[in-house]
């Protein structure tokens, strides 16, 4: 089964590919004090909604870089449907590869940290890609509690692949970056997110009830499903960071 397939059919519904609420992400742009002369860089940009959301709230305007083709083309059509004349570029792409003589005023990864190996390599490509004094803006989950042995093995984790609140901060600051902000996720917020994939994957199977793949798509979701009630409820929180570089 195609991975960004999968990805593209549990996340049908949602705004944003993470456990974030639109509140949140509005809330973000006017602290970052987004506005017409902001250049933004979001590596891992998904749908593209937080870009174009932005754009139209605050008039900036950036490049948005993902690896999957299905995402990468519902951002091209959302920005051609809602704001064609934004100056919006999306490349198909993996971020890890991407390269660009631009420095921005912000770069983002929201839920994407994977493609740097984590919060430190992260925080140091993102550091890359903005101006002097730019921010920094990167989410991804933490442990609230140590995780149980068979809920890293159902979903294929590491313990160390995410860190406490305090060992993140403290990572940031052997980077040499300074604390602006961090907005932690609620329960509410991951609930959302995970019960979204679960009635996205519902209405799949009732309007392609034949695709060849549905069979694979509906037991990964059952599986995850059962790991998240059970432990990851409890023991993953989601946050957003932002530092100024």
């Amino acid at each position: 089964m195609d991975k960004w397939l999968y990805w593209d059919v549990t996340h049908r519904h949602h705004l944003f590919c993470n456990p974030v609420s639109a509140a949140k992400v509005d809330e973000l742009g006017e602290l970052l004090n987004i506005g017409p002369d902001s250049r933004l860089l979001d590596i891992g940009c998904g749908m593209g909604e937080l870009m174009i959301r932005w754009s139209e709230q605050h008039g900036s305007s950036g490049v948005g870089v993902d690896l999957s083709p299905y995402v990468i083309e519902g951002a091209r059509r959302r920005h051609a449907e809602r704001l064609p004349n934004a100056d919006l570029a999306w490349v198909h792409s993996d971020g890890a590869k991407f390269a660009t003589d631009e420095r921005f005023d912000v770069a983002l990864c929201i839920g994407a940290s994977w493609i740097w190996k984590g919060f430190k390599g992260t925080l140091k490509a993102l550091r890359g890609f903005v101006k002097p004094g730019g921010l920094v803006v990167l989410a991804e989950p933490y442990w609230r509690e140590k995780p149980e042995q068979a809920y890293l093995e159902i979903e294929g984790l590491r313990r160390k692949e995410f860190r406490s609140l305090a060992a993140c901060r403290k990572v940031a600051r052997k980077s040499g970056l300074e604390l602006v902000w961090m907005m932690g996720s609620t329960i509410e917020d991951w609930d959302r997110y995970e019960m979204l994939q679960a009635a996205a994957v519902d209405r799949f199977a009732r309007e392609e009830p034949d695709h060849p793949d549905l069979a694979a798509i509906r037991k990964r979701r059952a599986k995850h499903d059962d790991a998240y009630l059970r432990w990851g409820r409890d023991c993953l929180g989601f946050a957003t960071w932002v530092f100024r570089a």
